[in-house]
């Protein structure tokens, strides 16, 4: 950082595709691998909503991944990359989907393309070369000319035949350096299931990964990459804009960890230790329940350990019967499933779950909901107050296929919900939705959890 100036360095690139599964989630790890081999100690962030690229990035990397959206928290997204990419050589950015894909078909918010202006950052363009030679060029400067004001700092080649089919791909590709192309390789894909990328933990290789770092590291200039990272302008500083807090730890927040719940954006958890959270983390496929003032159950894949989480019975009683005392409870997605009377496998098998609302679950094979919410709060909870409002996101294969005496404390302004455009179950104060949010977008909602936690704790100890 120039004191002087108030400037920052921050070298940085976006890696966005013409369009998803074209293999940037690959190309990243690899890239992210190779700078890390050159001992740039790379920092990774993905754009929008995403929990499994994240993981791979974390399970290489000495630096945790986070995660940028203009739609849902554009506000904060300067701030969370300054605070994070310090002391980074390169930061390396992963898009979503297509590069100009975002929150609808108009805007540009929440995609990649948008993301890289707020950023100033140059864009890695990663196309599809199998069937075509010529006809990529035509795609770049589509690319280029959609929108003028993005900056294209290269393009990579993914699925070359030969090289001299790379050659003709290069020779085609107008005013924008061209950083290689890579080979097909159907060996070093990352494997996928119904929510994405399989977890990162469940399908690790080193071999794997060694393998797609030498697929970069022998078909890429990095050192064309790197330098068109460092051709990126000094940023001016704006410190964290508020999201973080200073508070010393006063209560004690529980964070289910394990196989089933694993989607945590880590801004989300550094927002909750800075306003006064000690994150414990315990697994509720084996652990009895930790000493806590609060819990905090993510997303992930419950309906995968169902049974076990069905037989550690004894904390679901107890998880019950800190719900009845009033503890702050919180859960996103997999976690509002866990907190139902039962959830169905996608075999159709009925696991009895924790029971706190009165609903059930289902998974299905076909895609319940995948979009951007809005979120208008209609009756006060462990996070938020009547009135409040805020962004975030949902996407699942579930759904909640009884509902009983049941009360919602969000009206779903944009998004599905769980039932009649309302999300957000509300039992004493555990709250389960669908929504999956953001700190970024509210971070004082991890004030008002910790200030409920602290209520919580001194009249239960």
């Amino acid at each position: 950082m120039d004191e002087l100036s108030n400037l920052m360095k921050a070298p940085r690139v976006l890696i966005a595709g013409e369009r998803s599964g074209i293999g940037k989630s690959t190309v990243t790890v690899g890239i992210l691998l190779a700078l890390k081999e050159m001992g740039l100690d790379p920092q990774p962030y993905k754009s929008g909503p995403d929990f499994l690229d994240p993981m791979h990035h974390d399970m290489m990397l000495d630096r945790k991944c986070r995660n940028l959206d203009t739609w849902m928290f554009p506000e904060a997204v300067m701030g969370l990359f300054q605070k994070s990419c310090v002391g980074s050589g390169v930061s390396v950015i992963e898009g979503v989907m297509g590069m100009y894909d975002g929150v609808d078909g108009r805007s540009e918010e929440g995609s990649s393309a948008h993301l890289s202006k707020v950023l100033d950052a140059p864009i890695i363009l990663v196309t599809d070369a199998s069937g075509s030679a010529r006809s990529v060029g035509a795609v770049v400067e589509g690319f280029k000319r959609y929108d003028p004001d993005v900056n294209i700092g290269g393009v990579i080649a993914n699925k070359v035949g030969s090289k001299n089919h790379e050659s003709m791909v290069k020779d085609s590709i107008r005013d924008v350096p061209f950083i290689g192309g890579l080979p097909r390789s159907e060996a070093i894909g990352l494997k996928s299931r119904h929510l994405g990328l399989v977890p990162a933990k469940e399908q690790f290789s080193e071999g794997r990964y060694d393998a797609i770092r030498n697929l970069i590291e022998d078909n890429l200039d990095m050192d064309l990459l790197v330098e068109i990272a460092r051709s990126a302008p000094d940023l001016e500083v704006i410190g964290d804009n508020g999201i973080f807090g200073d508070r010393a730890a006063t209560v004690r927040l529980g964070v289910a960890r394990d196989d089933a719940f694993n989607f945590y954006y880590q801004d989300n958890l550094d927002i909750l230790i800075s306003r006064g959270a000690e994150i414990v983390e315990f697994s509720p496929l084996k652990d009895p329940l930790p000493d806590v003032d609060g819990l905090y159950f993510g997303g992930g894949f419950p309906e995968l350990f169902a049974q076990d989480l069905a037989d550690n019975d004894g904390l679901m009683n107890e998880i019950r019967e800190c719900s009845s005392a009033g503890m702050p409870i919180y859960a996103e997605c997999g976690g509002m499933m866990y907190l139902t009377k039962g959830m169905s496998d996608l075999e159709g098998r009925k696991h009895t779950m924790c029971g706190i609302f009165d609903a059930e679950v289902s998974m299905t094979t076909k895609l319940q909901a995948l979009s951007y919410v809005q979120v208008d709060v209609q009756k006060k909870g462990p996070m938020a107050s009547v009135g409040d409002s805020f962004r975030g996101h949902e996407f699942h294969y579930s759904h909640v296929n009884r509902v009983g005496d049941v009360s919602f404390s969000y009206h779903m302004a944009r998004g599905r919900g769980i039932k009649d455009g309302m999300d957000g179950m509300i039992e004493n104060n555990t709250l389960a939705s669908y929504t999956h949010l953001h700190l970024g977008n509210r971070p004082s909602m991890a004030s008002n959890l910790v200030d409920g936690m602290e209520i919580f704790k001194s009249g239960h100890r």
